[in-house]
């Protein structure tokens, strides 16, 4: 099997810390070229030829405004992304940026999940580039025998000479274009005038010679095909100008496919736009209502003396619960992906996870399920007040699927500076083939018994990420069921 090559990232700041955080966030999935000031990361663009660089603003003698300049117009190397990294928030900063050619922007300090969700859209976006580059070059390389019309036309811009492959093109034998007029039989209308004064000022020397333009011709077909052309003049035996040799290359499909790839980047900005606004009506336009449905249902459950209605009642009110629960669990997981980085504070993660066991003690009892608290004591954690979500989450995970008449285990580990928290069921139990999949949004394996959204393993992972922390699933070791397990770093 032949090996697929890894991106090079280039990684420029004079902060020997900042540089190695790079490294360690980068090096399993790419290669990593390092520069600690703006001379040495020029030289290692020219020789290493990076798929992206990641920039400094603030550095000594050359700042990262003056190196993405340098790049985009000195060494006129048009489409390295650049992702500027930087304490600068401001409105102006960002401009100046943007003038200077930079594609991104990563406040520091730079979160993994921001990181990598930016490198993976420009190196999409850069790969497409790249295919139709390669696409053109390959058109360059083999000019000389595919795609290459060459022509001869006289100063009344009649054809004297075609080659094969340019009357192959025009879909004509040799003989029955020569001495045609190109422009009137070949240039639409609509680009007759225009292509007509190009050469008239390349014959009287206002223009510059050897210039490249773009226009179609009319092939056979009807069909207008889209040529680059590349034109210089030929001159008699006494130098005076006599003709203009022309050699058209067929763009019509890259063309096509740049058009296309415009196209993709409007309709990926659209999309995000789109999940903005389907964000505020969850939030806004479909909460406020089924409050009201929720509200209004439990007050006629109270005054309601016919059982039957009450009933019917009762599944209107389960049903807005279930329907509460998904659009908060929504609009909650995408305020989440909108976040780039949190704040810690020092908490005592065992006694959140007592309240969190608390607060499912009816559900455990309605079952049957007993629940065994493996710790005791006080573990004293740096984390965001938001990961009492994530015991939440998992409790509620374990208490649907477990088994009727089981147990459910709640566990810390001691291992280094990290805690290891698990909760271990007694349900059905995940396939390897899934373990993963589990975490993403809307991806729920248990679908006879038990409802829910898939959502609520997808904010776990989430808010696990902006911990800087991993997240999991195994097999009980014991037996049948799952065992669910996170990190999270001690407080000293």
């Amino acid at each position: 099997m032949i090996s697929r090559a890894r991106h090079k990232i280039l990684v420029v700041d004079d902060e020997l810390l900042n540089v190695e955080l790079m490294r360690a966030y980068l090096s399993n999935d790419y290669d990593v070229i390092t520069a600690y000031n703006g001379k040495d990361a020029l030289g290692k663009v020219k020789t290493e030829e990076p798929d992206i660089i990641l920039l400094d603003v603030m550095m000594p003698d050359m700042d990262g405004y003056e190196v993405c300049r340098i790049i985009r117009h000195d060494y006129k190397i048009d489409f390295i992304p650049i992702i500027m990294i930087t304490a600068l928030t401001s409105k102006e900063d960002h401009q100046k940026g943007i003038e200077a050619g930079a594609d991104e922007f990563l406040k520091k300090p730079v979160g993994k999940f921001e990181l990598d969700r930016k490198l993976s859209s420009l190196l999409r976006i850069k790969q497409q580039h790249d295919a139709l580059l390669m696409d053109r070059n390959k058109a360059y390389d083999y000019m000389d025998y595919v795609g290459v019309l060459i022509a001869v036309l006289d100063k009344n811009y009649n054809l004297v000479h075609i080659n094969k492959k340019g009357s192959d093109f025009l879909g004509y034998k040799k003989e029955r274009i020569v001495n045609k007029n190109w422009i009137s039989s070949f240039v639409p209308e609509n680009y007759s005038s225009e292509v007509r004064r190009s050469y008239d000022d390349l014959l009287r020397g206002f223009t510059k010679k050897n210039e490249y333009q773009e226009y179609p011709l009319i092939v056979s077909s009807g069909e207008e095909r889209l040529f680059l052309w590349y034109d210089s003049l030929l001159r008699d035996e006494e130098g005076n100008f006599s003709g203009i040799l022309i050699s058209g290359e067929d763009v019509t499909e890259r063309r096509k496919a740049e058009v296309q790839l415009h196209e993709y980047a409007r309709q990926l900005e659209r999309s995000n736009e789109l999940k903005d606004l389907f964000t505020d009506i969850l939030r806004h336009d479909l909460l406020n209502p089924a409050g009201l449905i929720k509200s209004f249902s439990e007050l006629l459950i109270d005054v309601e003396m016919d059982e039957s209605k009450k009933s019917i009642i009762e599944n209107i009110s389960k049903s807005t619960n279930k329907l509460i629960d998904l659009i908060e669990g929504a609009a909650h997981l995408a305020k989440l992906e909108s976040i780039d980085e949190i704040g810690f504070v020092r908490m005592d993660i065992a006694s959140m996870l007592m309240d969190s066991v608390h607060n499912f003690s009816l559900d455990m009892q309605h079952k049957g399920v007993n629940i065994d608290l493996l710790f005791e004591g006080t573990y004293p954690a740096v984390v965001n007040p938001m990961i009492e979500r994530v015991f939440s989450n998992l409790m509620s995970n374990a208490v649907k699927y477990t088994a009727d008449e089981s147990n459910i285990k709640v566990k810390i580990d001691d291992v280094g500076d990290k805690w290891k928290i698990s909760v271990t069921d007694q349900g059905d139990g995940i396939p390897d083939k899934d373990k993963l999949a589990v975490f993403e949004r809307f991806k729920r394996l248990h679908k006879d018994s038990v409802r829910g959204t898939g959502i609520g393993l997808a904010i776990v992972k989430r808010i696990i990420d902006l911990h800087n922390e991993q997240v999991g699933v195994l097999d009980n070791p014991q037996g049948q069921g799952s065992v669910f397990w996170m990190t999270l770093k001690k407080a000293e």
